[in-house]
């Protein structure tokens, strides 16, 4: 269970960050669907009282946004729109009257207009001056480069995610709530000595009150706290309140310190993790046991707590009382919290108690649950999805799926119960794991359990899986539960299929219309003839270049009979935007959906002019997903990803103290990185492969950088941090001895790297210095390379 718990707890925290960014909200404009990609960012721009649509009640995402719109728009975001009402009369442009309905907006922007005198509110914004005027709304005023140079700018900050245009093309109302929407989540940027300084503070502050709290209970759980509210502890006050929860799910929150943003009418419009420190009101306690009313987790922590006198006890998220789970109570993860001070071995000090314990079993799905199924089918037996006189449980479905009726056949998933304040069964919850790998087995051996290996990755083999059911040689697709662990073997692998990216679906090359020009997964420019005949199939020449296709071929491999650019028998393609690699690049998650990757994923690269192949084992870094093709397990088949960085054989890492950094636009077009940074003891400048300013959080700190040896040029950038990367400490030139390559920083030795730097800082100047330079008895920061050596050591010029 230990593994489960850890995995969703990565879910959850992955769910935070999510629904911080882009909270759902139900909308009530009649022309904006649901699964629009601009649905969200409407609907939130609206709760805030930022948009109000037409007279008619539509939105009109499609429609072009004027000058005077759009200035409207960065208002509302600012906070402006009671200024802008004061402000409603004679303009000082000569197309904008004082009745005009943006007079008041236009007035307190206070825009520059045409060289004869007028506005022309009435003309279309273009991508470029809509960033421009939410880069000046977050306080970046530097004259960038136009229009590439706002683009990059917009892109680096983060307000373009979701919205990649080319710098002509006009902005939609609908994009532009996605763009405002994102401005939202970011930092006001303000000018500090002339350098660019992140204030901390978001924009959304601007029209919404951020406020810490602890979440106590919500109305899934609690029966008291009411439909459609939660229950909150306000840190500021130190009281209990209960608030509208608006369109936010609390319960991932639920024992955790988060910052609430309130609208004027007190709704929450973000959530996302607190910063406050709780541990004088929480204590958190893994794998713990409850013996003679004390909690002792795995690490040998205990506390005295009498769970029967709690005022709640949740348990899988639903208010219960500890006469009804405690025989259900084995290992479990508990927090304690504490209202009325600390709780450190207060047997009577504890209010709540949090309780998750998700499953008592797991297994295998062997039939898909449908839609007013009693049961879901395993290879375990029934689990009841109803009581026992045929009424439907309360049903929470959680981990890879959403609802009950998106569970399938070799889904597997882990089953618990959920008990009212009586003691009396009243829901169910199931966590659904959906994962899969496929290969061949390659070696089984046995060592406290079965294991076989697959793609040169070792798994243990669970659910009454033996030798007899996997062995050496087997090949196809193997169900993995939430530990990693097989479950399952589907027998096997189907042939591989074709898959390309369009390069020219109508072929200018020939005078054949049914022509098109395809880049395979072998990494080959081929044409094709298609075959048209077919009426039940794309037709290739409506295709556009750069479209993720699956096609096949006839027997003598010249003609593609089918071109699929959507489903495709079991297999779905997906336009998409955004998304980005796991640490471990085992998977890409775009929205809040994971899709796993393998060694047989076949990985599509554009970096802004070409598309190329490249191998999944050499990529670190990708800026996001364009198309992706997968199974029913989200078994990514096929992807295309937007500038990859991934390193050659011929590559060296380099710990470099970074001085300056910024973008270089081209003639071409094209954007990349300078670097001017500190190596060994030389001030160098590099060039990156492509726009790497997302890797630089700030200057003068110590940075990896992967040098391409064969171009000189940085493909990839990581801040060195963390307590075993980064040292701080006292040091005296008595504990410093070239000769040996050591150095003493505080109690700890060290070795020095070949060719370490000594950077000694003056304000916000900076020397290369010697060791010798150092003064004896000073503070130095220290930067260890992937040796763990000292690479670079930076310390402060005393006072004279």
């Amino acid at each position: 269970m230990k593994n489960l718990k850890k995995l969703i707890a990565v879910v959850l925290t992955f769910t935070l960050v999510f629904s911080a960014m882009a909270v759902g909200f139900a909308g009530t404009f009649s022309d904006v669907k649901d699964d629009a990609p601009y649905a969200s960012a409407v609907a939130r721009l609206q709760s805030l009282g930022l948009v109000s649509g037409m007279p008619d009640g539509t939105y009109q995402p499609d429609g072009a946004v004027t000058r005077a719109q759009m200035i409207a728009f960065v208002n509302a975001a600012e906070g402006l729109q009671d200024a802008a009402k004061l402000a409603v009369g004679p303009t000082k442009f000569s197309d904008v009257p004082a009745s005009y309905w943006a007079s008041g907006d236009i007035n307190i922007a206070d825009p520059s207009g045409y060289p004869d005198g007028t506005f022309k509110p009435n003309n279309t914004v273009t991508y470029p001056e809509a960033l421009a005027m939410i880069l000046r709304a977050l306080g970046y005023t530097e004259d960038y480069s136009w229009p590439y140079g706002v683009i990059a700018k917009a892109t680096n900050v983060g307000i373009t995610d979701g919205v990649t245009l080319s710098a002509n093309a006009t902005i939609t109302r609908g994009q532009m709530a996605m763009l405002v929407n994102n401005a939202l989540d970011l930092n006001i940027n303000k000018y500090s000595d002339g350098a660019e300084t992140d204030t901390g503070k978001k924009l959304i502050t601007k029209v919404a009150t951020p406020t810490d709290y602890v979440v106590l209970a919500t109305a899934n759980g609690a029966t008291d706290v009411g439909t459609g509210k939660v229950l909150l502890y306000d840190l500021s006050n130190d009281k209990e309140v209960t608030k509208n929860a608006g369109d936010i799910d609390f319960t991932p929150y639920l024992g955790e310190a988060v910052t609430v943003y309130l609208t004027k009418s007190d709704v929450p419009v973000l959530v996302e993790e607190g910063t406050s420190d709780i541990t004088n009101k929480v204590k958190e306690y893994d794998d713990a046991t409850l013996s003679s009313n004390v909690v002792k987790d795995s690490d040998g922590n205990t506390t005295s707590v009498d769970l029967s006198k709690l005022d709640y006890v949740l348990f899988n998220g639903y208010l219960t009382n500890y006469s009804a789970i405690k025989d259900e109570l084995g290992t479990f993860d508990v927090k304690l919290i504490n209202n009325d001070g600390n709780v450190d071995n207060n047997a009577d000090g504890y209010d709540y108690a949090i309780i998750t314990d998700y499953a008592y079993s797991s297994s295998v799905v062997t039939d898909d649950v449908k839609s007013g199924d009693k049961y879901i089918a395993t290879d375990n037996g029934n689990y009841t999805l109803v009581d026992s006189d045929g009424d439907a449980y309360n049903v929470v479905v959680a981990g890879d799926v959403s609802k009950l009726t998106d569970i399938h056949e070799n889904d597997v998933v882990y089953y618990g119960r959920q008990y009212n304040e009586d003691g009396d069964q009243v829901g169910v919850y199931i966590y659904v794991v959906r994962k899969t790998v496929e290969g061949k087995v390659e070696a089984t051996y046995t060592d406290d359990g079965n294991y076989v290996t697959i793609n040169g990755k070792d798994y243990k083999l669970t659910n009454g899986l033996t030798f007899d059911d996997v062995t050496t040689g087997d090949e196809g697709t193997f169900v993995l539960n939430a530990d990693g662990d097989i479950v399952a073997f589907l027998g096997t692998t189907t042939a591989t299929a074709n898959y390309a990216v369009v390069l020219d679906s109508s072929y200018v090359g020939s005078k054949l219309s049914n022509k098109i020009e395809l880049l395979t997964a072998d990494g080959s420019d081929k044409v094709y003839t298609w075959d048209n005949t077919d009426d039940t199939i794309a037709d290739p020449t409506s295709l556009d270049k750069g479209t993720l296709v699956k096609y096949d071929v006839n027997s003598d491999g010249t003609i593609v009979s089918k071109v699929y650019a959507s489903d495709y028998d079991d297999i779905s393609i997906d336009n998409v935007s955004g998304g980005s690699f796991n640490n471990d690049n085992d998977y890409v998650t775009i929205g809040s959906t994971k899709y796993y990757l393998s060694d047989s994923t076949v990985i599509f690269n554009y970096d802004g002019s070409d598309y190329s192949v490249v191998k999944l084992s050499d990529i670190s870094d990708i800026d996001g997903v364009e198309y992706i093709a997968y199974d029913a397990y989200k078994n990514v088949k096929a992807i295309i990803v937007d500038n990859a960085t991934y390193e050659s054989d011929n590559t060296t890492d380099v710990v470099a103290f970074v001085t300056n950094f910024y973008n270089v636009s081209t003639s071409d077009d094209t954007t990349y990185t300078r670097i001017k940074a500190i190596v060994n003891g030389e001030e160098v400048t590099y060039n990156a492969t492509k726009d790497l300013t997302s890797k630089f959080s700030d200057k003068n700190v110590a940075y990896k950088l992967t040098i391409d040896n064969d171009t000189n040029k940085v493909t990839n950038a990581v801040e060195v941090t963390g307590t075993d990367n980064v040292v701080s400490g006292t040091v005296y030139q008595k504990d410093i001895k070239v000769s040996s390559a050591t150095i003493k920083i505080g109690d700890t030795g060290y070795k020095l790297a070949p060719g370490f730097t000594v950077i000694m800082q003056d304000g916000t100047s900076y020397d290369v210095s010697n060791v010798a330079d150092i003064p004896n008895g000073v503070t130095v920061k220290a930067y260890r390379d992937d040796a763990g050596k000292i690479a670079v050591i930076v310390f402060t010029k005393p006072q004279e």
